[in-house]
Formats: structure tokens, C-alpha cells, sequence
């Protein structure tokens, strides 16, 4: 059976080299704090740091996370991203804080939760994997790998709506080809459903600090893609672009 140290350099090596070829099984066997030890050892070896948070809702109920790497997040218009492990696309509407907010603040009163945030934004996440197959990575295999977040792309411009999707279509192009069009729906149920559910159970590996950038799941849920090419998203006035080469 391969130790916690084993799998972290499994996914460290596969990093480095661009491969999307680890056996996800021994992650299916990690509970949450294994996963999450394994996901910031690898992110520290790797000598990255978050530049935005992933929210997620775990399969226990609770509020976890996972950071995307400073080197892979740009704003929309020239940003370029390549990666043979990337598998598909996510639009989604993102938020920054205003002033920390503590898991004690939290729990208290969700009012605490909405005050501290600043502003919202529209995004796509690029998805990759280093696994050859991610659905064997089990409960809480998915988040040593990153929860799937790859890359992300950003309109910095803020978004009146703020947390609110609905009447708004989700459109997304790829290499000159619709490849999604529907009615915005979200992957936790609002876009503030895996944010609150995280601002009351922190990892202290990535506090909610002021300025934090948080994304917090899909309207569209993953669309894939295979290959080069030039990426719109549009939700409502807002639009995101960007190649994969």
C-alpha cells in the first residue's frame, strides 16, 4: 500500500511532466485529511501558491477547498494556457473579499458571510487531471488532485448581478465551435451554496483573508474539450476569452 509521501510524489512527478497517467485507486482509499495534506504538500513542492480558491461541498456535507496555482490564472483577452491534462471547461461566477472572515464569524451569523465579500466576477475554470481515470479517486480522492481545478481565466470587470443567475443563458465556444448553450444552473445550487459552506469549515492551509478570490462551482457543469483552440465564454454582458495551445 503506498504511503501519503507515495502519493504526493506521484502527483508532484506527473505535474512536472505534464502526464495524466497516476493510478487514481490507492487516492480512493484517503479521507479528508489525508487528501488535503496531500494537496498542500504538492502545491508547496511544486513551489506554487494559490492565486484563487475553488469551493466546494464535500461528499460528508461539509466546506473544503482547492487552490488554483498563481502560475496558471490570468485575466481574459491575451492569457494562454497549455497542458495535455486539460479535460474541459467550467464558466463561473467568482467573488473577492472585502475583510476577513473567520470560521467563528461564520457560523455565527451568515449575514457575516455576505458582508465580507467585495465584489463578484464571471470566470472559466480550466479543468485537468493527473489521473488516467478520475472517477476511480473515490470520496475524497479528488481533492489531493486539486478538485479537478486546473487553470483559471478571469473578467476582471465586476458583475452588477452579483450572486444571482437566474434568467441568465450560459454560452461557450471552442475553437470556433459552440459547444454549450443553456440556461445557467448551478453546480452546488447558488453560487454561494459551497462558499458558505467552506467559510464555516476552513482549511487553515487557505484562510479566508481579505482579498481572497474565491470561485465557488460551475453553471454549466464540465464541459469537455480535447485539443488546441480559442475559448469565449459569455454569461449575460460579461465574456471571458483565451487560448489553449
Amino acid at each position: 500500500m503506498p504511503t501519503e509521501a507515495d502519493l504526493t510524489q506521484q502527483l508532484i512527478e506527473a505535474q512536472r511532466a505534464g502526464r495524466h497517467d497516476v493510478d487514481a485507486v490507492p487516492y480512493a482509499a484517503l479521507d479528508r485529511a489525508a487528501a488535503l495534506s496531500i494537496q498542500s504538500a504538492t502545491m508547496a513542492a511544486l513551489g506554487e501558491a494559490p492565486a484563487l480558491l475553488k469551493t466546494i461541498v464535500a461528499p460528508d456535507g461539509l466546506g473544503a477547498c482547492a487552490p488554483i496555482y498563481r502560475s496558471r490564472v490570468g485575466n481574459s483577452g491575451a492569457f494562454q494556457l497549455s497542458s495535455p491534462t486539460i479535460v474541459g471547461l467550467e464558466v463561473e461566477v467568482g467573488l473577492v473579499l472585502a475583510s476577513d472572515l473567520t470560521t467563528d464569524a461564520a457560523n455565527r451569523d451568515e449575514i457575516d458571510i455576505i458582508e465580507a465579500i467585495s465584489h463578484y466576477f464571471v470566470g472559466i475554470e480550466v479543468c485537468g487531471t493527473r489521473y488516467a481515470d478520475r472517477s476511480l479517486a473515490g470520496a475524497y480522492g479528488g481533492l489531493a488532485d486539486n478538485a479537478t481545478a486546473y487553470g483559471y481565466v478571469i473578467d476582471p470587470t465586476h458583475r452588477d448581478a452579483g450572486a444571482e443567475i437566474g434568467n441568465y443563458d450560459v454560452h461557450l465556444e471552442f475553437a470556433g465551435q459552440q459547444i454549450w448553450s443553456a440556461p445557467a444552473k448551478h453546480s452546488f445550487g447558488t453560487v454561494l451554496n459551497s462558499f458558505i459552506a467552506y467559510a464555516k469549515n476552513q482549511n487553515p492551509a487557505f484562510p479566508l483573508k481579505a482579498g481572497t478570490v474565491v470561485t465557488t462551482g460551475s453553471l454549466c457543469g464540465l464541459v469537455p474539450i480535447a485539443g488546441a483552440g480559442h475559448v469565449v465564454g459569455r454569461l449575460g454582458n460579461h465574456a471571458v476569452s483565451f487560448d489553449i495551445t
